[in-house]
């Protein structure tokens, strides 16, 4: 699948959130709708760090909240929206916008 082909949106609804393992990614499971017809989406849900855990001034671990969290403010609990990018000539293509690295949002502060 090429994601440059998948330039149409819709939402989807977060059907599953199916933990893993501990050293894997949650899969989520994401079901959307396209002229009618219901589609499934089943995409590894990317993690990102944004806080350290220090003991002192010792950086010993971080906390890690999904991308999609982080982009949206939407935690992927099922029955949450979501985002999802289709290729209207397959609808069955498709994948989650906002799970996407490439797609975060990049906030610039000039001292």
């Amino acid at each position: 699948m090429k994601k440059e082909n998948c330039t149409e949106s819709c939402k989807g609804i977060i059907i599953e959130n199916k933990v893993r393992s501990r050293n894997n990614s949650n899969l989520l499971t994401v079901e959307y709708e396209v002229s009618g017809k219901k589609y499934q989406l089943k995409e590894q849900q990317i993690m990102k760090s944004y806080k350290k855990i220090k003991l002192g001034f010792i950086p010993i671990g971080y906390k890690a909240k999904s991308l999609i969290e982080i982009n949206t403010g939407i935690s992927t609990t099922p029955g949450n929206k979501v985002t999802v990018k289709y290729n209207k000539e397959k609808p069955q293509e498709a994948y989650l916008k906002d799970n996407n690295i490439f797609y975060m949002k990049i906030i610039i502060i000039y001292i």
